[in-house]
This record gives C-alpha cells, structure tokens and sequence, in this order.
C-alpha cells in the first residue's frame, strides 16, 4: 500500500510539474525565436576635452566632440545601417561630480551616455543607446604639464533597444590631455530571458517538493 501511494504521489507530482515546464518551455522556444540580445564590442574613437580646472575641483566634465573611428565585432556587425562614423553616432558630456576629497568621481545614479541612432537589428528597427549606471571614474592632474588623464574603470551599463535592456556592458576608457583623442570600448554580454529563469525555477521547485513528499510518506 506505501509502495502503492508513493508512486501515486510522484506521478501526480510529475504531471504538475509537467504543465508548468511545458508551457514555460512553449513561452521559452517563442519568445527566444523573437528576443533580441547583444553579444560582442564596440570600440569609438574621436575628439575629447578635458578642462584645466586645477586639483580635484568639485564638478567636472569630459565633453566627447565627435566620433572618428568605429571598431565593431560581434553582434554589433549585424545592425543596420552599420555602425560607423558617419551614421550619427552621438556622445553626450559626462559630468562628474567629487566622491569626498579624493580624486574619485560619480557619474550620477542613471546617466543616458551614447546614442547610437536608430537602428535595425533582425526584424526590429529601434532607437539603440548606452546609458551608464552609477559609476566612477578617477581623475588626475599632473602640475608640470597641466595634463588632465582622466580613466575610466570600473564602469558598467546597459544597451536599451526598443524599450528593453538587451544587454549589459562594461566600458573601458582613456582619455590624455586638455584637447586630445579618446578611446572607449564596449563590451556587451545579452541578458538571460525571464522565461529561461522561470523554466529553472519550476525545475528547482519540483525537485524540492518530489524530495520532500517522499521524506513524508516513507
């Protein structure tokens, strides 16, 4: 009789396990067929001023004056029209704003950084941009030569197409002197689908709930 309802609970349990998996799997292979990711770098070159204005002031900026050179793999070879300079690429002014009274920076809680046009990409045409998240940035100067080196490190953020986060991004940067070129790169890894996640999380759950009914009945 154990034996009996013991299987008879396992395969109730099975079957409604089943209906959740199968149509989160259904809602998994659909949306994955019209989901956009991005996966890959962009590297930008161009013009940069960076203010003399002394030794750790308060607030200061880095104003991005065009964008020269356009350095795609991965995914971001597949945007249409392509990503190059001449199809209106735009990098706003960053301001900074002092952490205390060290030479660390804040980029702000949410930060719209560069738009990149819109853009087609699959069956989707779209405004693609890069927004950074709350990031810092460490600034220098050096006295001698009254050279601002401004890095940034540590930065992270995320590409926003058609309204969704369709990946998240570090981005690596260099910039030397008072007027001078630029450097930034891009790395883009794509976002896991929520669908994806719930079909783990039902799995967890069964799993969990098999191991403890049966714990019960034996």
């Amino acid at each position: 009789m154990i034996n009996f309802k013991s299987k008879l609970v396992n395969a109730t349990l099975a079957a409604t396990f089943a209906i959740p998996l199968a149509t989160a799997g259904m809602f998994t292979s659909a949306g994955s067929a019209q989901a956009v990711s991005l996966n890959g770098s962009i590297g930008l070159t161009g013009t940069s001023i960076v203010p003399s204005d002394g030794i750790n002031p308060a607030t200061t900026s880095i104003k991005f004056v065009d964008v020269d050179g356009v350095d795609t793999d991965g995914d971001f070879k597949f945007f249409s029209p392509n990503l190059n300079p001449g199809a209106g690429i735009t990098i706003k002014t960053l301001n900074l704003t002092r952490i205390g009274t060290t030479t660390t920076y804040s980029t702000g809680p949410y930060t719209p950084f560069i738009n990149f046009g819109s853009r087609t990409l699959g069956s989707t045409t779209a405004l693609l941009t890069f927004d950074l998240d709350d990031s810092v940035v460490t600034r220098s100067w050096i006295s001698k030569t009254s050279i601002n080196d401004v890095a940034l490190k540590g930065i992270t953020g995320k590409f926003n197409f058609n309204g969704k986060t369709i990946g998240v991004g570090n981005l690596g940067a260099s910039v030397n002197g008072k007027t001078s070129e630029y450097h930034l790169t891009l790395e883009a890894v794509s976002v896991p689908e929520p669908t994806t996640m719930l079909g783990l999380g039902l799995v967890g759950a069964g799993m969990v709930m098999s191991r403890r009914r049966k714990s019960v009945i034996q």
